[in-house]
């Protein structure tokens, strides 16, 4: 194994996905070593030994993806390298994502979304509406339907209150006259607290969706921003700002 300036060039590359440079990679990959995005199986010994693979000393992909740079390898995961596969070949089949610097991440996940997938960034765009209207409208329902859950318990908690509170003054007058109902008593303690804990749980469901809501937002509202700066930006910035960030972290 062996460092080599093809490996380099990779690992350079790694780093850009979140400004679309991750397709320069692909690219370079497709045309140095394509045998590995013609087949879903195993390349041909001879192939890899041919390539640039082998004059780095492996003897298979997955072996450079996974070794640390160190040994000339890509210090990389096998579920990443599938993952940019997979959105590669849509990218081969949409050129105009080219164009978008999308992630990987984000062309699955519209591939997953969006069926068929959109032809033209013009109906990406409204397709992307679409969905996103339509998870606004789910995240709606579920809420209103947790809210209503939980005005139900509610109600059902208050009901229960008011006959424990009853009950517990009968079986005081009772318990003066010598007649005790403990067990009436102890069934509708329990009903008490079978309802209470419907109503915790309901409550600690709608926290845990309100709040996982809110996070998301911000999520899209911090990718909106970068979506904003990195359009503004030419490709020289955006190659300038990615090797920077990577010299920076080998400091």
């Amino acid at each position: 194994m062996k460092l080599t300036q093809f490996a380099q060039d990779l690992r350079e590359a790694l780093g850009a996905e979140s400004v679309g440079l991750w397709i320069y990679f692909m690219d370079k990959i497709a045309a140095t070593l394509p045998f590995l995005l013609s087949s879903a199986g195993r390349p041909k010994i001879d192939e890899v030994r041919g390539s640039a693979i082998g004059e780095a000393g492996f003897d298979s992909w997955f072996a450079m993806v996974e070794a640390s740079p160190e040994k000339g390898g890509l210090g990389w995961s096998i579920d990443s390298w599938k993952a940019w596969k997979r959105a590669y070949s849509i990218v081969l089949k949409n050129n105009y994502l080219r164009g978008l610097e999308l992630t990987a991440s984000e062309i699955n996940m519209l591939s997953r979304e969006i069926q068929p997938f959109p032809a033209s960034k013009a109906s990406l765009d409204v397709a992307r509406i679409i969905r996103k209207n339509e998870l606004d409208a789910k995240r709606g329902n579920a809420v209103s339907s947790l809210k209503g859950q939980l005005s139900e318990a509610e109600k059902s908690v208050a009901s229960l209150t008011a006959q424990l509170t009853r009950a517990t003054a009968d079986r005081e007058s009772l318990k003066e006259k010598g007649d005790m109902r403990d067990h009436e008593n102890t069934e509708l303690n329990n009903k008490y607290q079978q309802a209470l804990g419907k109503l915790n749980s309901v409550q600690g469901r709608l926290v845990k969706l309100e709040a996982l809501i809110s996070q998301k937002d911000v999520a899209i509202e911090k990718q909106k921003k970068q979506i904003e700066l990195y359009s503004q930006m030419t490709r020289l910035d955006h190659l300038k700002a990615v090797f920077t960030n990577r010299t920076q972290s080998r400091r």
